[in-house]
């Protein structure tokens, strides 16, 4: 949805308002005649009117660089060019674990069921984890506002991971708010095969996501994600119609730091005063050829030199190298595949705003990879890949395939990391973990070096109706390839209605079921820790309503 909006600038009186009334001298003041506007105004509008301060309305900061601040809300020179846009997203869910008393070797008492059901499920599905499926749907809002022209827009996304109203206590870290402020250049270029695109302020970088437009079945980029403020450049060339070679780099820092009188809470995501300011850098180059294929190869380093996180902690930094391939293959679907390889080194101190598969920063790294007593040190070698086919497409080749009638579409994806760590392995004391975190420890026998983690999965959706499609859903799970003790796998068949063929909205009815290893463990409790005493959910049921626009 896009509306127009135009500024009328009649409740601007901020410096345009204190210019009149501090320069009056002899001269009549503005409001002695409402009817004749100053020099000050447009024509035909109404002088302001005389203050004593600013506006509630105009910002709470100091002037801009070079001395001068517009007035706050003044029209654009070119407003007919100007644009407000409103886009945005909306999941919520209702999720529901299934289990019993007899499972989790508790006694039935008198009043009590043998049934238990518990929202939300307790099941391997944790975001920050390498057994994180994303099959468990979770509330998810983002509303994106930006107001620009052909050249620049400021852009504020808002963003919230619960919703208060069904909420039986209050999560600070999960109402998220304002998580997006930049601007967006497009400058003109005198050679019209160049084009350049430069980023500036506080919003996450992406790289290593598997599908087209989102980050795939798993939700998890596959190289890494940045979350700072700084900027980023992307210049692209156009060698011929068919082939364009880009380049792109970035640098990203933080805004706060957790200081040492910060206790880690629920309220504050678990603030962790061990970690330094982090800064990170990186270069991307690339080609696509016919609009079909695009390679790209990446480098990052992420680093902290911060004093503060103590007189003995070393300089730790994370580098990581990778390489990736999309293919659009048409009416055969689209194919991507990326590697990565990720180098860290007494990376304990660095902050959030790195995170590989989803981890925060050193600590997340340490607890679900590297361990405990790795301070940090270790590589991670990842490859992972989707592919995505719409048999509708395929066969009614050579008639385009719009989606407006009944389709199956069929992914595969996969992913696969090994480790190697300086922990010594299982049964070593741990007195480095950071504060709120407690590492899934290896099976017996096995240390944090040279384990192999790998999961895989297929989802095939019939569209039958205009309203209603059915989907079926299988995933397998190892966090460690060496126990199959620890493995787990689901299947979830889900039932999809929406208003049209292609509507942006849909609910979908789903239920899984669950087939653990005898060892699988589940993170509980807050800060979330690996519990091997816990038996999971065997069966989950949902129901969640979305719409995007």
């Amino acid at each position: 949805m896009r509306n127009r909006v135009k500024c009328r600038g009649k409740t601007i009186r901020a410096a345009v308002a204190l210019i009149v009334v501090g320069s009056a001298g002899g001269a009549a003041p503005a409001w002695a005649d409402d009817a004749k506007a100053t020099s000050s105004t447009a024509p035909g509008e109404l002088a302001p009117d005389p203050s004593f301060g600013l506006d509630p309305a105009a910002p709470q900061i100091a002037a801009l660089p070079g001395g001068t601040t517009p007035s706050f809300g003044q029209r654009s020179l070119s407003e007919d060019e100007w644009r407000f846009d409103f886009h945005g997203l909306i999941r919520a869910p209702l999720n529901m674990g299934i289990n019993t008393r007899a499972h989790e070797m508790v006694t039935q008492g008198p009043g009590q069921t043998n049934l238990v059901l518990h929202a939300p499920p307790i099941v391997p599905d944790d975001l920050e984890t390498f057994s994180h499926t994303g099959v468990i749907p979770t509330t998810y809002a983002q509303m994106n506002f930006s107001e620009g022209n052909s050249v620049v827009s400021a852009n504020v996304s808002i963003v919230a991971m619960q919703a208060n109203v069904s909420e039986s206590f209050l999560e600070p870290a999960d109402q998220l708010g304002i998580t997006d402020v930049y601007l967006s250049f497009l400058p003109t270029l005198p050679d019209r095969r160049f084009r350049l695109q430069i980023l500036a302020g506080a919003f996450p970088t992406r790289y290593g996501s598997p599908g087209e437009y989102d980050l795939g079945r798993y939700g998890t980029p596959l190289i890494a994600q940045i979350n700072g403020v700084g900027e980023l450049a992307t210049l692209r060339y156009a060698l011929n119609p068919d082939v364009v070679l880009m380049a792109e780099e970035g640098f990203h820092g933080q805004t706060n730091k957790a200081n040492v009188s910060i206790t880690p809470d629920v309220w504050n995501d678990f603030a962790d005063p061990g970690v330094g300011s982090t800064f990170v850098g990186h270069f991307h180059l690339g080609a696509s050829i016919q609009r079909k294929v695009t390679l790209g190869a990446h480098f990052f380093r992420a680093f902290s030199l911060d004093d503060r996180v103590g007189p003995n902690e070393p300089d730790g930094r994370i580098n990581i190298f990778a390489a990736d391939v999309r293919v659009g293959m048409g009416r055969f679907g689209s194919f991507y595949g990326a590697y990565s390889y990720t180098s860290a080194l007494q990376a304990r101190d660095l902050s959030r705003v790195i995170s590989v598969l989803n981890t925060q920063g050193g600590p997340g790294l340490m607890q679900e990879y590297l361990g405990p007593n790795s301070g940090g040190t270790g590589t991670l070698s990842t490859a992972g890949g989707q592919y995505d086919l719409s048999i509708g497409k395929l066969v009614s080749y050579p008639t385009p395939f719009s989606g407006d009638g009944p389709d199956i579409v069929v992914s595969v994806f996969g992913m696969l990391t090994h480790v190697t760590s300086a922990d010594p392995g299982f049964g070593a004391p741990a007195p480095s973990v950071p504060a709120g975190y407690a590492p899934l420890p290896p099976p017996a026998g096995t240390a944090y070096n040279g384990a192999t983690k790998a999961k895989f999965g297929v989802e095939g959706t019939y569209s039958l109706f205009s309203w209603l499609a059915a989907s079926l859903r299988f995933d397998q799970v190892n966090p460690y390839t060496g126990d199959r003790d620890l493995s787990f796998s689901e299947i979830s068949p889900r039932l999809i209605f929406h208003s049209d063929w292609q509507s942006t909205d849909q609910i979908v009815l789903q239920y899984t079921h669950w087939f653990y290893g005898s060892l699988t463990p589940v993170r509980v409790g807050e800060p979330p820790m690996y519990d091997f005493t816990t038996y999971p959910d065997p069966d989950t049921l949902s129901i969640s309503a979305s719409m995007w626009w």
